[in-house]
């Protein structure tokens, strides 16, 4: 025994980790903001040894954490997995080269070892100040959830394994979206959900429970707000009426987990109060025809963002309709619209073998201007002492089209702050204000409101329509992590309330033409960056490089390359005033690395 923490057998775990060995000896996959992602025939091992460490992290915190199954918007054939804090958050960057190493070990008896000397280290964690120095193992739980992949059912019987050999209990929630699984987790912990009955854990087998813990609470908290905030009070930062509340929003649900939980609420938010009228497509279930197919192929956010095209089953929407993409396991939201089609596409009879239409795109970085713009509105309705005291930023990364960066520093007057690439970067710095905003481009992020903010705002709540819609906003914001579903209700909300359509949302501002592309060298990991990846500090000629092709290129242009994350690969980006420059710009710094950085 160490304090507050009982050390498991080691013949145990090693055990129970020789029912899923390794596919091969020099199989190393690397936990990163993805978690781990790769083929779902490959990650049987991965996925019992990130129950042991799931399991493990609950153990020295003292409280109850997450792992969510899912490859996001990767194909049906890969699947992954991603840890989950008790506070919702994502893992800690530090503990991230355990999961690598732990996934990495070469026998059962190594990652037995591995185990317990981890735990062994973490033991100083259990003082009097922490929770885990009273707290018994068989009291934790890791809450499970999975998307929709055929290979989800197995790994989940892996992972459940590996949480149980450390004799922590393993709560399954079944099939839900990688924020409901992350809210979960995070209302857990503030006691705002409970444990199912230890008799019904194994009254489902092996210790596990499907479903175990209804999304009661989940709806009923973004639901409520989004009604009261589309009902817009009167005082309500709105220049004009709001639209009509009977048009109707085209959902690509990716084939994906999404479906499922959208269709549950369709007619609730088709409620005469918020006119919300979902139509779904690409549900994932039935035939093409009938709005099924294929995760993620073709369709969701990663796809119509990457693509600038309407997903699979677009094609023969009204022009002008309103539309949204979510991805695979619901975390990623980006918003577009149809352009008017050919006549070849116009004569097709078959909407699922229509070449795709060219969209315009709402991505990520116009859905923060979106969220930033309503909470400038709303700051200038709340009294003036505590308005100027409230700290509002905006997080990007060095991707953000530099419109919405001038839009949103120019117009709105706030503070932008940029990150390295991957929302793992972007959360920690939003925490940094009382409401910080921050989304990637690919439509992957969120806002946070900060504790002592919140508790201000509902003090004058009942004398202030700004500060009550604030609260509202916080609710129906997912604020453990980025959540495609309180997105859609956030961006609606908001339209509704400034009366804006989905023109007025374009004319915010006028994108840069940009230019993304990648090359290979022959060592990518010679190419350092700094400034948020925005500066390439080695080679140390390629940067003065670089920035004397943006100075030939023109007024605001600027370039930027950076080693990739998850491929052998160096990707490059440009943006300037016209598409052919951008082009220019991006094939002259790709050259320009290649030869440097050879």
């Amino acid at each position: 025994f160490f304090p507050g923490i009982m050390i498991p057998d080691v013949n145990r775990i090693a055990s129970a980790s020789a029912k899923y060995p390794k596919p091969s000896p020099d199989f190393r996959p690397a936990y990163g903001t993805a978690g781990f992602r790769c083929n779902a025939s490959l990650l049987g091992s991965t996925m019992f040894r990130c129950g042991l460490l799931t399991a493990v992290r609950a153990a020295v915190l003292g409280r109850h954490c997450g792992l969510m199954i899912t490859a996001s918007h990767n194909p049906e054939a890969d699947n992954g997995v991603k840890i989950v804090e008790p506070s919702g958050e994502m893992l800690p960057q530090a503990w991230e080269p355990l999961a690598t190493e732990l996934a990495g070990c070469s026998s059962d008896d190594e990652v037995a070892r591995l185990i317990i000397s981890l735990l062994q280290s973490e033991s100083n964690l259990a003082s009097p100040a922490n929770p885990a120095r009273d707290t018994a193992l068989g009291s934790l739980a890791v809450l499970v959830g999975c998307d929709t992949r055929p290979s989800s059912p197995v790994l989940t019987q892996a992972a459940c394994e590996g949480i149980q050999a450390m004799g922590v209990r393993a709560v399954q929630l079944g099939q839900v979206t990688t924020p409901q699984l992350h809210f979960q987790v995070a209302a857990l912990n503030a006691g705002h959900l409970s444990l199912p009955p230890e008799q019904q854990l194994q009254a489902a087998g092996q210790g596990a429970s499907r479903s175990a813990i209804s999304l009661d609470l989940y709806f009923g908290t973004l639901l409520p707000a989004f009604e009261e905030l589309c009902q817009g009070p009167k005082g309500a930062p709105s220049t004009q009426a709001p639209p009509s509340p009977t048009f109707p929003l085209y959902v690509d649900c990716a084939n994906g987990v999404g479906a499922q939980h959208l269709a549950c609420v369709a007619a609730t938010l088709a409620s005469a109060t918020t006119g919300l009228h979902l139509h779904l497509l690409n549900r994932g279930a039935g035939t093409p025809q009938e709005g099924g197919g294929q995760l993620n192929h073709l369709c969701g956010a990663d796809f119509v963002q990457k693509e600038c095209k309407a997903p699979s089953g677009f094609s023969s929407l009204p022009v002008s309709a309103r539309c949204c993409s979510i991805d695979g396991d619901a975390d990623r939201l980006v918003y577009f619209v149809v352009q008017q089609q050919s006549e070849q596409q116009s004569a097709s009879s078959n909407p699922v073998t229509t070449p795709p239409s060219h969209v315009s795109l709402l991505d990520g970085d116009r859905i923060a201007a979106l969220f930033a713009s309503f909470v400038s509105d709303l700051l200038k309705g709340l009294p003036q002492p505590l308005a100027q005291t409230i700290k509002v930023g905006v997080v990007q990364t060095a991707y953000a089209n530099g419109a919405s960066t001038r839009y949103i520093t120019q117009t709105l007057g706030l503070q932008v702050v940029c990150a390295k690439t991957g929302v793992k970067h972007l959360h920690p710095e939003a925490h940094a204000f009382d409401i910080g905003v921050y989304f990637e481009a690919n439509g992957h992020g969120t806002a946070l409101f900060s504790p002592s903010l919140i508790q201000q705002l509902e003090q004058i709540q009942h004398s202030c329509v700004a500060a009550r819609q604030l609260l509202l906003l916080s609710r129906v914001i997912n604020q453990t992590v980025g959540d495609a579903f309180s997105g859609i209700l956030a961006v609606e909300a908001i339209l509704r309330l400034k009366g804006w359509g989905i023109s007025d949302w374009q004319a915010m501002y006028r994108d840069l033409p940009s230019k993304q592309t990648k090359v290979s060298v022959k060592d990518r990991t010679v190419i350092k960056t700094a400034d948020a990846e925005r500066v390439a500090v080695s080679p140390p000629q390629l940067q003065p490089a670089i920035d004397k092709l943006v100075a030939e290129a023109g007024d605001q242009a600027r370039a930027f390359v950076r080693p990739s994350g998850t491929e052998d690969i160096v990707r490059v980006y440009a943006e300037v005033q016209t598409a052919e420059a951008a082009e220019a710009l991006a094939a002259a710094v790709a050259q320009a690395t290649c030869s440097l950085a050879a």
